[in-house]
């Protein structure tokens, strides 16, 4: 029902305006209709997103939340290095991003991707992968983390963390950086230097990096969505040790119908 205006007249007491009762019933059909639509309670419902697909907002949806955090970087692998000791650095975790939209600007559906996780750096000394970025069409977007540095024979100096997912590209409301993985180091003695941890995403879980006294560990695989993965250490030619895996991005929808 179209809103229902009272008629008042030109003037007071010209007697065009609506009789009173016609205006009062005007009133209560149009508060009787605001009621309806008011008065019940908002219905909550979620839809999360572990691997790519398509989102198909439930029937009756007013408008929704979109929650993404993208996929965290790696951490980067240890050569064995005689008379040396090395720390990779910790992968980048994955951004944040929030928006807010109606029913009408999603459509009848969007396109799904979810970031994939970053690779771990091998035991040869890689560098950790990269993270992906998670997508909801072009409404939402959030960026991947970097993957830490691994530590090899050339290297020299800090072995740096991975940024964490940045902000250029990024799309929502709300939009935030990935926490950064801890930089490791290269030094030319046998003591024992600690891989740099994972970034801890939105949801927590950044890998912890290796560390133990003159000897070889790997880097700790990361435990929560969009999280980077720890980096390995290596000491005095011990064996060679692979970083940890970032884990992959996630997607929350909430929807108000």
């Amino acid at each position: 029902m179209a809103q229902q205006t009272i008629n008042v007249g030109a003037a007071p007491n010209d007697g065009t305006g609506d009789p009173a009762r016609t205006a009062f019933t005007k009133c209560n059909d149009n508060f009787t209709e605001l009621y309806a639509a008011g008065s019940g309670s908002v219905t909550v419902n979620v839809q999360t997103f572990t691997a790519s697909g398509s989102y198909t907002p439930t029937p009756g949806t007013r408008y929704a939340t979109i929650e993404l955090v993208a996929g965290g970087g790696g951490g980067g692998g240890c050569q064995s290095l005689t008379g040396m000791a090395q720390g990779a650095g910790g992968g980048g975790a994955g951004g944040y991003s929030r928006k807010t939209v109606a029913a009408a600007t999603i459509g009848a559906s969007q396109t799904v991707t979810i970031g994939t996780a970053g690779t771990a750096g091998t035991a040869a000394g890689g560098n950790g992968g990269a993270g992906g970025a998670t997508s909801v069409g072009t409404l939402c977007v959030a960026n991947g983390g970097a993957g830490g540095l691994g530590g090899i024979s050339a290297s020299t100096g800090p072995l740096t963390g991975g940024n964490g997912g940045d902000l250029t590209g990024a799309v929502g409301d709300v939009i935030a950086a990935g926490q950064p993985g801890q930089s490791g180091q290269w030094i030319g003695s046998s003591a024992t230097v600690p891989g740099g941890n994972g970034g801890s995403s939105y949801f927590g879980g950044g890998g912890r990096g290796g560390a133990s006294y003159n000897a070889s560990v790997v880097g700790g695989a990361a435990s929560n969505y969009g999280a980077g993965g720890g980096g390995a250490c290596n000491a005095n030619g011990s064996t060679n040790r692979a970083g940890g895996a970032g884990s992959a991005g996630f997607a929350i929808i909430t929807e108000y119908l």
